[in-house]
């Protein structure tokens, strides 16, 4: 059925999303101001409890889906509160609200945005609160106290119990009993313990559920797979991607405007343009599983170091895969560092194996970098840059194109 096909795609689209952020999460430094092991899949797994709860609380069709996406995108503030508020106790209430504010973009933003703003509310401080909020409050504290293993009956009924004594205080009843339901299930508990939540939560939403109750999925997954929305996504990302580390600045942004720019001037069509400046702002969504401390490192990288920088592209090419983006956008975006000698990464691809697109982005990245002011140097002018790429010309850049270049941005 077509519905659930554009259903699962925008579900597989919001899931790679979160597996960047959570790539994020892992980053030495945020564990360290969070002051709880996340690491991987904390996005997900919040979000699969969630849809299990809202569930068994009624939720349906469009309402469920959001629910997921807000699980899925609950800590998309994280990354610009560590900014502000790194180790402070302040930390959970700024990245609500920076969330919350992101999120109220998205298609069902308004819902987005309440569930966001209170989810680490209690009944005793909000007791109001929306019931996507109370839910993913649940989901969220839950995910942080379960082992990352398979529990045993002991562990499960222990942490049961734990949540049952804060009923009313820091969880909301309605939900700690949608969650004893749910616990029943030795599926729900399995389920956590693997490395693979998409399949079951796919299974749940969609498969397993009668053709009629699905088709309040299309509306809002229709928007989640529009191209404005995926556009709108690109500029989000492209902004958290360069948030990260101060010598980034808005280098994702400069980096698709130049790509954008070079295409205008080999005439391509406007479709196009706008499909390889997607993939410029999306190129770096790697550095994401950067730890700040490598990038904002000011002396010499060591070797060790320097292979976790270059893994960014391999991580950029696995996310936008997962999420559905067209070929040609993901190896625009993923290839910026690859070489038409050969010598480049992650893939070692040469001349043959490069597109005008993916040549287009490498000259557009390299220019961006060099005339972009960083803490420890200003930005070059423009003839400099030009001067410094120009010495790669057959190796690293196209020759002709380079030439186009030198045009675009003299």
């Amino acid at each position: 059925m077509q519905s659930l096909k554009t259903a699962e795609q925008a579900v597989r689209q919001m899931w790679s999303f979160s597996q960047a952020l959570d790539l994020a999460l892992v980053d030495e430094e945020i564990r360290k101001g969070l002051k709880v092991e996340v690491g991987y899949q904390h996005g997900e797994r919040v979000g699969y409890i969630s849809v299990r709860l809202g569930d068994v609380l009624g939720l349906k069709g469009s309402d469920l889906f959001l629910l997921l996406m807000a699980g899925l995108m609950h800590d998309i503030g994280a990354l610009g509160a560590f900014a502000d508020a790194h180790g402070q106790t302040k930390m959970m209430e700024l990245h609500s609200q920076l969330g919350a504010e992101i999120l109220r973009d998205f298609p069902g933003g308004e819902k987005l945005y309440a569930a966001l703003l209170y989810h680490h509310k209690t009944p005793l401080t909000k007791p109001d609160a929306p019931l996507m909020a109370k839910i993913i409050s649940l989901a969220d504290k839950l995910d942080l106290i379960l082992p990352r293993r398979k529990t045993t009956y002991q562990e499960r009924a222990d942490i049961l119990n734990r949540i049952r004594a804060r009923s009313g205080t820091e969880y909301y009843p309605e939900v700690v009993q949608a969650l004893e339901r749910v616990a029943d299930e030795e599926a729900f508990w399995l389920y956590l313990s693997e490395d693979n939540l998409l399949s079951p939560t796919l299974d749940f939403m969609f498969y397993s559920r009668k053709e009629q109750d699905c088709l309040d999925y299309d509306g809002i997954c229709d928007e989640i797979r529009s191209r404005s929305f995926v556009d709108k996504l690109g500029v989000i990302f492209a902004f958290l991607i360069d948030q990260k580390s101060d010598f980034t600045g808005k280098h994702s942004r400069r980096v698709a405007e130049n790509a954008y720019k070079l295409a205008g001037h080999l005439g391509w069509s406007e479709e196009d343009r706008k499909d390889i400046m997607l993939a410029g702002l999306l190129h770096d969504l790697g550095k994401l599983a950067v730890p700040q401390k490598i990038l904002d490192k000011p002396g010499v990288l060591s070797s060790s170091e320097i292979e976790i920088i270059k893994s960014h592209t391999y991580y950029t090419y696995n996310l936008l895969s997962a999420a559905g983006f067209a070929r040609h956008i993901i190896e625009w975006a993923s290839y910026h560092h690859e070489r038409l000698d050969g010598k480049g990464y992650p893939f070692r691809l040469s001349a043959n194996d490069l597109s005008i697109g993916s040549r287009i982005m490498t000259i557009a990245d390299m220019y961006s970098a060099l005339t972009e002011d960083r803490p420890y140097r200003d930005g070059l002018p423009a003839e400099k840059a030009l001067q410094i790429i120009a010495e790669g010309k057959g190796r690293l850049v196209d020759s002709e194109l380079f030439e186009v270049a030198r045009k675009a941005f003299l």
